[in-house]
């Protein structure tokens, strides 16, 4: 049996559960009709302006929704797969093919 990975089902879920669920971005005043696929993550002009500390945060919450460990969390690896929302979400399609 193969699984298909919805690429736009793993957006949807960055976006519901970790970045408006966990990291609470609702409550700061974003609205998920204004964060979509292109969002950047930190870019403060165009984005949603996460720091480090959220950046973490977004990582771990990765991990534990979609089941897989990220090996390396260093500058590189926010600077590669990080960059927008679906940079992200491309990412974990990646990790769970």
């Amino acid at each position: 049996m193969t699984t298909t990975i919805d690429a736009a089902a793993i957006e949807e879920a960055i976006i519901d559960d970790i970045l408006l669920g966990a990291l609470d971005l609702g409550e700061l005043g974003y609205d998920k009709s204004a964060i979509s696929g292109a969002t950047p993550l930190f870019d403060e002009a165009d984005g949603l302006g996460l720091d480090s500390l959220a950046a973490l945060e977004v990582a771990v919450a990765v991990q534990q929704k979609f089941g897989f460990k990220i090996e390396t969390l260093d500058r590189a690896f926010f600077e590669t797969n990080c960059v927008t929302v679906g940079t992200l979400a491309r990412y974990v399609a990646g990790r769970l093919s």
